[in-house]
């Protein structure tokens, strides 16, 4: 569901098909017409768009265009606007179209939140599907999903949420897509995904006429981003390579890597060089389709999405433990509660290490994927409460997923498709007016040398007092000494700071009377063993 320009789509038609279509003013009708069928009837809806456009500017109105052209439409860009210019013409003389014009009618309303409109088409659909039942049963069944969804939309969008999106701005976003936004603790750098010209190998992809993927990082100046930069050969190649989730103290990245399979792959900032991406050890990787994930504080867990053999249906969410070797074990799903017979995605965990967030296109979605948190009901993290929808309109009926939320609970970083966008799918900020602020203790701040002040690389480990048991692991950074981390409200807690060559450091601190979302910036002072 990626909105992509006319030059996009062409230029992919160039480079698959140069000889052919190098200017389509060349070509005859005829032949114009031939490849748009053959695209359209294979579904190729990214290459038989254009084609159809030039015919439909050609040749306005044609009933044999028209109809093809919305249907690309929301197959391809899930541009409802432009789909409802041709598929309303369609309407004002339904016997020369298929009974599907009424389902991409449906989807075309249902997208603008025309939820009523929506359900009408969806049942005239179904009143000509229901003739052939056995044939259109998985259509059927489709159109059942997408009237339940519009029921959830009207009741949704009833009790709207009150919040103030920003888009990020052109150091972000460009004109092709970007996604995926994932955020230091901080929220001074991010991490995202895109599809653009200059990526690694400059290849594109047959199968949707896009760029391949690349993750590219961007750091923030007295609140303002500056320009996005690819993070390099150590995290992208030729294929797709897509950001995934960064470890509270920013100094591990998890990405995505599509080559002949999926898997997960981490990456460690050596400084200020991030490390060769390696693909993690044990029994997440595996054949199946596993698209997106989160660690815990201490990085001993790790929540993912898949859909192999086991679930629910579709993609379910699975927790895993890091053993001690460093390979991970085999996945638990995490249970019905969370999991629906439809997709489940894009887990984010707070750092408050209780509420999780993510996407979904089951439970009472509005449209696609919809945006959900669970509150944890145990220490075990595979029992959770009944998801909530975060609301309207930070829901909407396109696919809302893939996104970050801040510390204090008061920022949703997500992308998404809007008129006001640089095109295609940009990176937006939502802020939260109505909402609880999380209980959680955020540390910044600077581990150097006593005498010399230089920064020191040092791993932190936060501990529980009254179990013993780790509740974070940070590390800072060895080049600017910085760290950040988060204690979770109600405990107390041994900070031991170890480095080598150094005095172990310890301090405690407590969180049992912290009331909402704090900061606290502390620079902390290493004393060398022996005197330098």
């Amino acid at each position: 569901m990626k909105k992509i320009s006319l030059f996009i789509l062409l230029t992919g038609i160039t480079f698959f098909n140069s000889q052919q279509v190098f200017s389509q003013a060349t070509l005859s009708r005829v032949e114009i017409e031939t490849n748009a069928q053959y695209a359209f009837k294979n579904k190729d809806y990214y290459h038989a768009l254009p084609l159809y456009l030039t015919l439909d500017s050609l040749y306005p109105n044609s009933p044999k265009y028209i109809f093809p052209i919305g249907v690309s439409y929301i197959n391809t860009t899930a541009d409802q606007e432009n789909a409802l210019v041709y598929l309303e013409k369609c309407k004002l003389k339904p016997n020369l179209y298929p009974p599907t014009l009424h389902y991409y009618l449906g989807r075309a309303y249902h997208l603008s939140n025309r939820f009523d409109d929506a359900i009408v088409e969806y049942e005239l659909c179904l009143s000509h599907l229901y003739k052939s039942k056995s044939k259109y049963a998985l259509m059927i069944r489709d159109i059942y999903r997408e009237l339940e969804m519009c029921e959830n939309g009207k009741k949704l969008i009833l009790k709207p949420v009150t919040i103030d999106i920003e888009n990020l701005g052109p150091t972000i976003n460009s004109s092709y897509p970007e996604y995926a936004p994932i955020l230091t603790l901080d929220e001074n750098e991010i991490i995202f995904t895109s599809c653009r010209p200059e990526t690694t190998g400059g290849l594109i992809d047959t199968e949707d006429g896009q760029y391949y993927e690349d993750v590219y990082i961007a750091s923030k100046k007295d609140s303002v981003w500056l320009k996005a930069r690819n993070m390099g050969p150590a995290i992208n190649t030729k294929g797709h390579d897509a950001s995934v989730a960064l470890t509270p103290d920013g100094q591990e990245l998890l990405i995505y890597r599509y080559d002949k399979d999926d898997n997960f792959l981490s990456s460690k900032l050596d400084g200020d060089v991030w490390t060769e991406a390696e693909e993690l050890r044990g029994e997440i990787n595996s054949k199946f389709y596993e698209p997106s994930a989160c660690l815990t504080r201490d990085g001993s867990y790790i929540l993912f999405s898949s859909n192999r053999p086991g679930g629910y249906g579709g993609l379910d969410l699975y927790i895993s433990k890091r053993l001690s070797n460093g390979e991970w074990a085999r996945p638990v799903n995490l249970g019905d509660s969370i999991n629906s017979r439809y997709d489940e995605d894009s887990p984010f965990l707070h750092p408050d290490g209780k509420t999780l967030y993510f996407s979904s296109n089951g439970h009472n979605s509005m449209g696609g994927f919809d945006m959900f948190y669970s509150k944890s009901l145990s220490d075990s993290s595979i029992s959770w409460q009944k998801p909530i929808n975060v609301g309207y309109p930070l829901n909407s009926a396109h696919d809302d997923i893939h996104f970050t939320l801040s510390a204090d609970g008061k920022r949703i970083y997500f992308a998404s498709i809007r008129p006001e966008g640089y095109g295609d799918k940009d990176i937006y900020v939502a802020s939260i007016e109505e909402t609880k602020v999380q209980d959680v203790l955020v540390i910044v701040g600077i581990i150097q040398d006593s005498l010399s002040k230089d920064p020191v690389s040092a791993r932190i480990e936060v501990i529980n007092t009254e179990d013993n048991s780790i509740v974070g692991i940070y590390n800072s950074n060895k080049v600017t000494g910085k760290y950040i981390m988060a204690l979770p409200e109600g405990g107390k807690y041994r900070i031991a700071i170890q480095s080598e060559n150094y005095k172990i450091c310890d301090d405690f601190i407590t969180t049992k009377e912290l009331n909402g979302y704090q900061e606290l910036e502390s620079n902390i002072n290493l004393c060398p063993e022996v005197t330098k």
